[in-house]
């Protein structure tokens, strides 16, 4: 996905006199917003004696580039230019505010060649629109901050060293939310603390929980819920070191903040971290390279790391902070299909008896999968797409066109009744109340996320990312159809599942029991209960070694017209043979993603693969000087499907 630029009117530049350089350090060195790929290298402009002062690293200028006025960001001030030809003078400085200091600046450029991108595409998710009114607000520095109280949580004695980089392993039992706050205290006490949490609804959470101990004026907010007047105006505060505490999305990795800070990425092994749009960084690996370009402490925390992160705990390059703790886990596998195990019954109605129950299934919807029930033929529409069930008593309908089908008939055998292959959250919830009725029953998934749930006996049906808190804690969560969790082809599944069950699993009031719908062997049963996912990890770490997959090996996914596919693809063997892309470099494709496009991948392993992205970097300059339509690449995507 290329990122869209906002539309700008082309300004004609007239000739204007030339004014006297500056003595000091007269050449300004930008990064201009072109909106072209090959012109991502810095040009010179001479500094004029009046913008002198003003024209600083990290301010946004505005310059004559080529025919029309673009705007551009000031990287550096320097005594001479490279360019033997006329330089031209910077026009306007556009704000006296610097957006950037020396540190981010250099980080826009590591990212951009670390995910074969432009510094520009990553600027325009870094940095907010210049808004002219707040530019000539004053600002109060807020950064020295009192507690109003101490946090009540006691947390591991590492945590107030002050130089750290760790991975923390979360316990059970506490509202996370809560534990993640008091990390921000206690870390704000030793210097300025950027958080960085996956979505909106986490983000609101930790924030209700910091102004217990904070006035709301000493801590900001840098994300997308913001009216463009807030995200700027907050963004100057932290950049002028106002603020003590900074909370945000993935795009909030970029604040630029002192270098004592500490970074806290929340959920590091989210897929909401990834950054959908051209180059496609990942703000877990921002913050990795920050800790070192940057001397920052690093603190990434879920309940079981991702792993990349386990790969570094492992190397020693971060360290593991854990809880001992253990878990009443009972895992009973389905005999003939059945929702709910006929042996978990007890332990569930036992449960209600003293507050609500979580039951944590794998789909929304109702009925997924069609399939006729006589001869198991799946329900095709007339256009190819699969026909679903949206509720009791409906009509089949395609996924697709949303074509209705009453009085459905199987085409293969003329058979009218439905077996329902992967059922949805609505058609759980049914089940669910006929075997425990009585009781009432909240269905969280989709549109309709429930926040959190009182804790008098209920059923709480949940898809994941959408379980509702509990502040006492459930009196038992039930975890259904763990095969179905954990048999998905996707590379990210067994991870993804690990962190699911454990971020339910955690949810459990103390010594209340979590059933597990899954064979007792399967290792995820023995991790639960010990609360302790690295055996497993170690095990997935080695098989990933043996393959040349993630993270020993880096991924880079090409998209492409399919007619040019082929061509490409024998231009980039050519190129091995010629020793321009190393041996080591797996190719594989093209891979038919649609009938227009499909994806070539290479693959390096961790320590050679820079030359390989500066490598696929130039081929996408060259089509770009081209004129040619530029490729889609990604680097380490989230998904290689």
């Amino acid at each position: 996905m290329v990122t869209p630029r906002p539309l700008k009117l082309k300004a004609q530049v007239g000739a204007l006199g030339k004014k006297s350089v500056a003595t000091q350090l007269p050449v300004a060195r930008v990064w201009v917003d072109t909106g072209v790929f090959h012109l991502d290298t810095p040009y010179d402009y001479w500094v004029p004696e009046d913008l002198a002062e003003v024209t600083k690293v990290g301010v946004r200028v505005q310059i004559d580039f080529g025919s029309s006025l673009q705007e551009g960001i000031v990287i550096e001030r320097v005594e001479s230019s490279a360019n033997t030809g006329n330089l031209k003078q910077v026009l306007k400085v556009l704000s006296t505010n610097p957006v950037a200091t020396s540190a981010t600046l250099e980080l826009f450029r590591l990212v951009a060649r670390r995910w074969a991108g432009s510094p520009y595409d990553v600027i325009r998710s870094a940095i907010p629109p210049r808004i002219a009114s707040v530019d000539k607000e004053r600002f109060v520095d807020e950064s020295n901050i009192e507690l109003l109280s101490e946090p009540l949580e006691v947390l591991p004695k590492e945590f107030v060293q002050r130089k750290i980089r760790a991975f923390w392993a979360l316990p059970p039992s506490v509202p996370r939310q809560k534990l993640i706050a008091n990390l921000v205290v206690t870390r704000s006490k030793l210097g300025q603390v950027l958080l960085i949490v996956p979505d909106e609804k986490e983000l609101i959470a930790i924030e209700q929980e910091l102004v217990l101990y904070f006035s709301e004026k000493s801590m900001v907010r840098l994300d997308g819920a913001l009216t463009r007047n807030q995200r700027y105006r907050n963004f100057l505060r932290v950049s002028k070191g106002h603020i003590r505490i900074v909370l945000g999305l993935r795009g909030a990795i970029f604040a630029p903040i002192k270098a004592n800070m500490t970074i806290i990425v929340a959920g590091e092994s989210s897929k909401s971290l990834h950054e959908p749009r051209t180059p496609g960084w990942n703000a877990r690996d921002v913050a990795l390279m920050r800790s070192v370009e940057e001397d920052a402490n690093l603190i990434l925390v879920g309940y079981s790391p991702s792993l990349e992160v386990a790969r570094l705990v492992e190397s020693g390059w971060l360290s593991h902070i854990s809880s001992k703790t253990r878990r009443e886990v009972v895992a009973i596998p389905p005999a003939m299909g059945e929702l709910i195990p006929s042996g978990a019954f007890s332990i569930i109605r036992k449960a209600l008896k003293v507050g609500p129950v979580l039951f944590l299934v794998p789909r929304k919807g109702y009925g997924n999968s069609v399939l006729c029930n006589k001869c198991k033929n799946i329900a095709l529409c007339t256009c190819g797409g699969r026909l679903e069930l949206t509720g009791a008593g409906e009509s089949p309908r395609c996924v697709l066109c949303r074509t209705s089908y009453e009085g459905w008939k199987c085409r293969w055998c003329q058979s009218g009744e439905i077996y329902l292959a992967s059922r949805g959250i609505d058609r759980f919830t049914e089940e669910i109340g006929r075997s425990f009725p009585n009781y009432p029953i909240i269905n969280s998934s989709g549109d309709h996320i429930v926040e959190s749930v009182p804790s008098t006996p209920c059923l709480v049906v949940s898809t994941p990312g959408a379980q509702p808190r509990n502040y006492q804690g459930y009196s038992a969560v039930a975890l259904l159809e763990g095969l179905r969790f954990f048999g998905h082809s996707e590379l990210r599944s067994t991870e993804s599942s690990r962190e699911i069950f454990f971020q339910s699993a955690a949810l459990v009031a103390p010594s209340s029991p979590v059933f597990v719908s899954f064979t007792p062997t399967h290792p995820i049963v023995a991790a639960l209960t010990r609360w302790d996912a690295s055996p497993l990890v170690r095990k997935e770490l080695r098989e990933r070694e043996e393959m040349h997959f993630p993270p020993y090996y880096r991924f880079i996914c090409i998209d492409l017209e399919t007619k040019e596919a082929v061509k490409f693809l024998a231009g980039l063997v050519q190129a091995q043979r010629e020793n321009r892309v190393g041996q080591e470099v797996q190719i594989t494709g093209p891979h038919e993603k649609s009938k227009e496009l499909s994806r070539i991948i290479l693959s390096a392993p961790v320590s050679s693969a820079a030359s390989v992205v500066d490598f696929v970097h130039e081929l996408q300059r060259r089509r770009s000087i081209s004129r040619k339509p530029l490729f889609v690449i990604r680097v380490d995507p989230y998904s290689l499907t």
